[in-house]
């Protein structure tokens, strides 16, 4: 059995869960706006997860791809993430015309561009900053934030993950059922070959040849088909 997880600790993974997901949508995104020709699917993905370990701090890798496939194609999910992105492209606009309010503007397709790749490490700076919200605090939060969107996706999870258990369990309790009937066949099989045994021995004592064998040879092999008769022959 899967080991139980309190609400504290599901809501807890899942703030993680959600902050190395969004970092790595922001990588994605990046690698699409490139538009890079003759590159697949798979490319893009193999090249957004270099990306995504150049920007972290500690060049971690990410490790959650599993959850971005569920994550990504879900419609509040792609909203709340186009949100976010206008929200952090007016943040940099904003910043850098109050750092440089007379250098030359850039185009705009460039300053678009280092804008959304430099989402990824505003959320990471943020949450190294952050501290541990409580539970409460956690949830509203997140039903703030497209929440509901969240906790929907985490629910497949959660429902896919109990799944798993399940099969996993049957698949136990079928091994076990097959080890179990073949611990009886090798009982039933070594049981046979122990009855053909003494049937052998029993066989040879009622024909042996009392004439070759001295008084106490014979004493004995007498008292043996005594005892096999007795045993063979209804009461």
């Amino acid at each position: 059995m899967g080991t139980v997880r309190t609400e504290s600790s599901i809501m807890h993974r899942w703030l993680a869960i959600q902050l190395q997901v969004n970092k790595f949508c922001s990588c994605y995104e990046a690698i699409l706006r490139r538009n890079q020709s003759g590159t697949t699917i798979e490319d893009k993905v193999v090249a957004a997860k270099k990306y995504y370990i150049e920007l972290d701090k500690d060049n971690k890798s990410f490790g959650l791809e599993h959850c971005w496939n569920i994550l990504k194609g879900e419609d509040k999910w792609k909203a709340k993430m186009k949100e976010l992105a206008e929200l952090e492209k007016d943040k940099q606009a904003s910043q850098k015309k109050k750092k440089n309010p007379t250098k030359d503007k850039r185009p705009r397709g460039e300053e678009e561009t280092q804008n959304n790749e430099l989402e990824d490490v505003v959320d990471e700076e943020m949450a190294a900053k952050k501290r541990p919200e409580g539970i409460k605090k956690a949830k509203q939060n997140l039903r703030r934030g497209g929440g509901e969107a969240c906790m929907e996706a985490l629910d497949k999870m959660m429902a896919k993950r109990e799944v798993l258990d399940k099969e996993k369990e049957k698949a136990k309790e079928e091994r076990f059922l097959a080890t179990l009937e073949l611990e009886k066949k090798r009982v039933a099989n070594e049981e046979k070959i122990a009855e053909a045994k003494l049937l052998k021995e029993e066989k040879e004592i009622m024909l042996a040849d009392l004439s070759s064998l001295n008084p106490m040879q014979r004493q004995w092999i007498e008292k043996m088909q005594k005892k096999i008769m007795e045993k063979e022959l209804p009461n």
